[in-house]
């Protein structure tokens, strides 16, 4: 029987926090789509459009994973 294991309310937070990130990353379009909606969708050339995608997804995993500690 597996062991259940408690944590405290900051940890549920940090957990749900860092999920939500991850839900939001895997939201991003795929490079496929991007070329083909970047103009039509943003009015951006492709490449301007997939760099800031990375840099969102970027900023997106950073905010995710603040100040959660390794169980």
């Amino acid at each position: 029987m597996a062991k259940k294991i408690e944590i405290t309310e900051k940890q549920k937070a940090q957990f749900n926090r860092m999920l939500q990130a991850l839900q939001r990353i895997k939201a991003y379009q795929s490079p496929d789509r991007l070329r083909k909606n970047s103009d039509k969708d943003w009015g951006l050339e492709y490449e301007e459009a997939l760099e800031m995608a990375y840099e969102n997804m970027q900023t997106d995993a950073s905010n995710g994973c603040k100040s959660v500690r390794p169980l």
